[in-house]
């Protein structure tokens, strides 16, 4: 089953305070001290101001929580030194989906997502933002879920509430349909002169580092077997279409794409259809 906006799930940038997490440690709940959060939409794109840890004692854990989403790789991922801390299953970051430390508007913001959970479920029942967040681990980060009392998953809520306070954009209005049914055809056109320059002609991305060490991707792979897997919200060609009509090529004003409607569902047809991790299920 597909996930909901590929919101909070998961492109590479600073490393703050240096947290290695070399092992996961269970703990209790740590108390959320006052930290005096955003009061207008943050920008930690490369153009802004950035990230800046805050003051207060829940400073660290909202710095730790910030890595993690933006070097997800170095920390949680599949080739880290501690076998027990390989918790994702590919060597993204959530920043390559959730683009700009989660404050880009058009890119599965973060801003104000903490206040949307507890959210009821359509079949009953509710979802909380840490079954979301290990949603993210199991789908677009082809992983294993991070233990809930875990200081990873403590950092990554405490980040997510210091985001908590600014209003969250607006929903974004369903993909609008192309003139012609999507082509994969016409999309391995627009991929070879538009996305292969960065993701490479054959879409497994272009990394940082040598193979096996844990410096993530310059670009990531688009498709095949260190990527998000086929459960993951921007498997869904309306979520993929939309992300690559006002994200791509990164830099792109998201008002004034690059790319056309057509091009766009295009590409993300041809993507979607190249190989890609299945889901294991639970």
């Amino acid at each position: 089953m597909k996930s909901t906006p590929f919101v909070l799930l998961f492109a590479a940038t600073c490393a703050i305070l240096g947290f290695t997490g070399l092992s996961v440690r269970h703990e209790a709940p740590a108390p959320v001290a006052p930290t005096k959060p955003p009061t207008t939409w943050p920008d930690y794109s490369a153009r802004g101001p950035g990230f800046r840890v805050p003051q207060g004692p829940d400073g660290p854990m909202i710095a730790y929580g910030y890595d993690l989403l933006t070097r997800t790789y170095a920390i949680v991922g599949p080739e880290v030194a501690a076998p027990a801390m390989r918790f994702a299953g590919n060597n993204l970051s959530c920043q390559n989906c959730h683009l700009d430390g989660g404050t880009n508007r058009f890119a599965f913001p973060l801003v104000g997502v903490f206040g949307a959970f507890p959210r009821s479920l359509p079949g009953g029942g509710e979802m909380t933002l840490v079954d979301r967040l290990n949603r993210c681990m199991t789908h677009s980060m082809n992983g294993r879920p991070l233990p809930t009392d875990s200081r990873e998953m403590q950092a990554m809520v405490a980040f997510l509430k210091y985001l908590g306070d600014v209003p969250p954009a607006p929903p974004q209005p369903p993909t609008p349909q192309p003139p012609l049914s999507p082509s994969a055809e016409r999309g391995a056109v627009v991929f070879d002169k538009v996305c292969a320059a960065c993701h490479q002609p054959n879409g497994l991305g272009k990394r940082l580092g040598a193979s096996s060490q844990p410096e993530g991707y310059e670009f990531p792979p688009l498709w095949g077997p260190d990527t998000f897997n086929d459960a993951a919200g921007l498997d869904m060609a309306p979520r993929m279409t939309a992300f690559v009509l006002h994200n791509m090529p990164r830099g792109t004003d998201p008002l004034h794409p690059v790319l056309s409607l057509q091009q766009a569902w295009d590409v993300a047809t041809y993507v979607l259809a190249q190989p890609r991790p299945r889901y294991a299920g639970p």
